[in-house]
């Protein structure tokens, strides 16, 4: 009996141990499998981040490319001077070509301008079937956007043309500050969708109302995420916004967990474009873990979708090692439980730390496969940033050289009279000479002759100096000697000195040293400087201009003083900004003294201005001092 009762009791405790490790299997089983499961989607999360910034950035990059246009056209003269008289022919042709230039040359889907009630009278597109010119848009948003906030901002298919694109606005005004029409330029970003095609995950970009209007599946393009609302529905349908076939469908995705404000887990059925997307097509409802982000400056978001079916197969996998291993040392363990308890023990310790060794060499994996796509990213952003700083350097370049030729457009009038008097003399010499020849007077022929090859060697020296300041090349810097910089430059502004009566103070041997510079864009800063003196000395009853050199073993400051109007606080504040100017319209653009600030730091070096106490303004240029065998 007692031995029945001991085996009775030994049963019961088999059992219950083969009942708890049952359980225990369950339980570890389902706790590795939401483990992993968790890991793996934290995993994802983190790569579709870093990918969200790359998109982010891709996509704003394209927009900024060409958000100055539609300003750089409203400062047009003929787009200002065809709003204001939109009958002249010539007009209107003068800028249907601009913005077919500029249209072409920018790469963009169209450019045209609008009168305020929304007609178009004159489009890049003007010699096209599918012309915009004639057609209103005043029902646009970007059009009521930029009548009513100065610019518009909008995504949608073209009326006309039935092709997508992102509209930026921009009202024109006149100097009374009245509004004159809409200049407007279309983008195309399907280039933004081919490179989005080109990654392994599902990406879209969807607007305010939940439309995706760019998507890397075509199928689910102009489809809704979530139901739009009865005013939506008639916002979008009343601006004709997503005009295609199929739009505003549901986009067929049913949200299942909310794991974050930014981050949910949706699942879609069989046969949706997401679903077929993938690489093998499931026959059941796909998961995706949902990323979203929004695009700075926009009301857009970007989303990007992972499928879940490689996470949960791996938890899966996770979960059946981790229930073959508890049933292992189950089997084990009930096995030897009566006679090696203590290596039981041992054995389940060490299968443990094994369990825990693996865990912690996939987590190095991971975290070694992170940094390396977070540092692949990194580069891409560092060419990006290069790229980026070559392109502005280029545009620098240009906006110099254009400096210049506007400088040789002002002294124009000048330089004409310079050549027209030696041109005369030319001409009256020449005939004296013939006249003496025929005479048989030589000696008075030979002294017009040396006479006239004079006055070609001044007018070679004119023109010579005008060609080496029109010059374009790269900035290299050399010892430049200050006196012949600042020489050169009072030459070229010679002429306006003396028809304008300027009285001049300059010393060139207190102006003999060398400063590191490039010798013809420092000219272009002086000439623009005397140049912006005598415009400030125009109405002045006293007009001296005084241009001064200080020197010391590293600084060399070049001073122009003039006795004009001076400068106030206010204007102070914004000199150096573009388009700032304070002289009257049409008399410059107010870049001026912006690119010469650029090309001084382009010197290491900085230009200032101040107001004199005794009257006029004070522009100083500080340049790094020359020295030998110490550039």
């Amino acid at each position: 009996m007692k031995f029945l009762r001991a085996t009775s009791r030994r049963t019961r405790v088999l059992l219950a141990l083969v009942l708890a490790f049952v359980v225990l299997m369950v339980v570890g089983a389902w706790a590795a499998y939401r483990y992993a499961e968790r890991v793996e989607i934290s995993t994802l999360r983190e790569t579709a981040a870093h990918r969200l910034d790359g998109y982010e950035n891709a996509l704003t990059s394209e927009v900024r490319h060409y958000s100055y246009l539609p300003s750089l056209a409203s400062l047009n003269t003929d787009v200002l001077s065809m709003l204001r008289h939109p009958t002249d022919r010539d007009v209107v042709a003068r800028v249907n070509a601009y913005l077919q230039t500029v249209n072409a040359d920018a790469g963009s889907s169209a450019f045209y301008v609008m009168d305020k009630q929304g007609n178009t009278l004159a489009s890049s597109n003007w010699n096209l079937p599918k012309t915009f010119v004639g057609s209103n848009f005043s029902f646009r948003p970007y059009f009521i956007g930029a009548m009513r906030d100065g610019h518009g901002r909008f995504y949608g298919l073209g009326t006309v043309s039935k092709e997508a694109g992102y509209f930026l606005a921009e009202r024109i005004d006149d100097d009374a500050h009245h509004v004159l029409g809409v200049v407007t330029l279309k983008v195309n970003l399907d280039r933004i969708e081919s490179v989005w095609r080109q990654g392994a995950e599902p990406v879209f970009a969807v607007d305010s109302h939940g439309v995706i209007m760019l998507s890397s599946v075509p199928g689910l393009k102009y489809r809704t995420l979530r139901p739009l609302s009865a005013a939506a529905h008639a916002e979008i349908v009343r601006t004709h916004q997503y005009d295609a076939p199929g739009a505003l469908m549901p986009a067929g995705v049913t949200i299942e967990r909310t794991l974050a404000p930014n981050v949910w887990i949706e699942s879609v059925a069989r046969g949706n474009p997401l679903a077929a997307s993938l690489p093998t097509p499931h026959p059941f409802p796909t998961e995706f873990l949902v990323v979203s982000r929004p695009v700075s400056g926009t009301d857009w978001h970007i989303v990007v979708l992972s499928n879940l079916a490689p996470a949960r197969a791996v938890a899966r996998s996770l979960a059946q090692s981790a229930a073959l291993g508890l049933a292992f040392v189950a089997v084990l363990a009930l096995t030897v439980w009566q006679r090696r308890r203590i290596v039981a023990q041992r054995l389940a310790l060490r299968e443990a730390l094994q369990q825990l060794n693996e865990e912690l060499e996939r987590k190095v994996a991971r975290r070694t496969a992170a940094l390396s796509r977070a540092n692949r990213n990194l580069e891409h952003e560092v060419a990006m940033h290069r790229e980026t700083e070559a392109q502005l350097k280029a545009a620098f370049e240009e906006l110099v050289q254009a400096g210049k030729m506007a400088a040789l457009g002002q002294m124009a009038a000048g330089v004409t009279h310079e050549l027209n008097q030696p041109l005369a003399a030319l001409r009256t010499l020449s005939d004296n000479a013939l006249t003496f020849l025929e005479r048989g007077r030589t000696s008075h022929a030979e002294s017009n002759l040396r006479m006239i090859g004079e006055l070609t060697e001044r007018m070679g020296r004119i023109t010579s100096q005008l060609k080496r300041f029109a010059r374009k090349a790269p900035t290299q810097l050399q010892p430049v000697v200050a006196a012949e910089a600042i020489n050169n430059a009072l030459f070229l502004v010679g002429q306006r000195l003396r028809k304008e009566s300027v009285e001049l103070t300059f010393d060139p041997q207190l102006a003999s040293a060398r400063v590191l510079a490039d010798a013809n864009r420092l000219e272009q800063v002086l000439v623009n400087l005397l140049a912006n003196a005598l415009d400030a000395m125009a109405d002045a009853t006293v007009r001296r201009l005084v241009v001064t050199v200080e020197t010391d073993s590293d600084t060399t400051v070049i001073r122009v003083c003039d006795t004009g109007t001076g400068l106030s606080e206010s204007v102070r504040a914004r000199l150096f900004e573009p388009f700032f100017t304070t002289k009257e319209q049409g008399t410059g653009l107010g870049l001026g003294l912006a690119i010469s600030d650029g090309i001084v730091r382009e010197f290491s070096g900085s230009l200032r201005a101040a107001d004199r106490s005794e009257g006029g303004a004070e522009f100083s240029i500080y340049l790094r001092t020359y020295r030998e065998g110490n550039p």
